[in-house]
């Protein structure tokens, strides 16, 4: 079920009219405020859905990971590794290992 902007902009006026009538009581202002600041947001998140809905042509979604990226950040890339036969190239290394005097 949607509600129309007509709807939303016709029940606006109403709590509007209702503070208005009722102006020396403070509470009662600040609830229809409340009322009137709460279907200003659905006209506004509606608003937003609508854009959001309607992607724009030839403009690159960055908010979306590249396949790549997901791999990289899920672990399922393998790690790059140096071959075990490898000798470390350092003064007195001898082997391999970092156990290896």
């Amino acid at each position: 079920m949607s509600i129309s902007m007509q709807q939303l902009l016709q029940r606006m006026n109403k709590e509007i009219e209702e503070a208005m009538l009722r102006h020396e009581d403070p509470v009662r202002v600040r609830e229809h405020a409340r009322a009137v600041r709460l279907l200003c947001d659905l006209v506004l998140e509606e608003e937003r859905q609508e854009s959001a809905g309607a992607p724009e042509t030839g403009k690159k979604n960055d908010t979306q990971p590249t396949a790549e990226e997901m791999r990289k950040m899920m672990g399922q890339d393998p790690p790059e590794r140096k071959s075990t036969n490898d000798k470390l190239d350092h003064d007195g290394a001898n082997g391999s290992s970092i156990f290896d005097f």
